[in-house]
């Protein structure tokens, strides 16, 4: 087995979605590095409050132990959900973003031109659909998934992610029945909210790091967009 390497044709091969990779890697360390730091954090603090209520004393035993018990609770509610949430509809919104400057970029490279937006169809599903129609790629799935998150994510933009003052909240919770990473929740103070649970986003992320390159590859295969 020969091991050498063609240095030529490895420099005159094409890369594809190498902008696009470096987006969602954005995202991603993203992620990590706020849900990594959200844990350490939740730790040290329970050991702090811990420490204090040993030695915090009240003559009434039981007001002594509710108020130890909402210390304790205020830390939970304040890291697993009010910050959490806050770093996952952030990443979300980050995601959708990342997924948009790859299509609009595509989009002013087209070399044919992207038919008319059809009244209620969100530019970048819009945008996606064609494409992979385009490069004759099955992305369905991908293309579903995108119309549900940018619905949870305009949740989240235009109703701080309570779903009882969304525009759509029938549709979307009809959609979220079921569906496994994004629920509806009474977890925060306001009520019936949108739940990104942890790992969801970066599973999406993972696939998308491998569907939205080979669309680029398909596409340029095409002659889709200039090169």
């Amino acid at each position: 087995m020969n091991g050498s390497i063609d240095a030529e044709a490895l420099l005159n091969q094409e890369i594809f979605g190498w902008d696009t990779l470096s987006f969602l890697c954005d995202v991603e360390d993203f992620l990590d590095f706020s849900e990594a730091n959200i844990e350490w954090q939740l730790e040290r603090e329970l050991r702090r409050v811990r420490a204090e209520n040993e030695t915090f004393e009240l003559d009434d035993p039981l007001l002594e132990a509710q108020y130890k018990d909402q210390q304790l609770e205020g830390v939970k509610y304040r890291f697993n959900v009010s910050l959490a949430q806050r770093v996952r509809y952030s990443g979300l919104t980050f995601l959708i973003t990342s997924i948009e400057w790859t299509l609009l970029l595509l989009r002013r490279l087209a070399t044919r031109g992207v038919p008319d937006r059809p009244q209620k169809t969100n530019y970048a599903v819009h945008l996606l659909s064609f494409f992979a129609a385009d490069a004759n790629e099955d992305l369905q799935a991908e293309i579903d998934l995108l119309e549900l998150l940018v619905q949870v994510r305009n949740c989240i933009v235009h109703s701080a992610g309570h779903i009882g003052t969304y525009e759509h909240s029938d549709d979307l919770r009809a959609k979220l029945v079921g569906f496994r990473g994004i629920k509806i929740s009474t977890a925060h103070l306001l009520g019936e909210g949108i739940e990104i649970e942890q790992g969801f986003l970066q599973d999406v992320l993972a696939k998308a790091k491998v569907w939205l390159p080979s669309l680029q590859r398909a596409m340029y295969e095409h002659g889709l967009p200039r090169r």
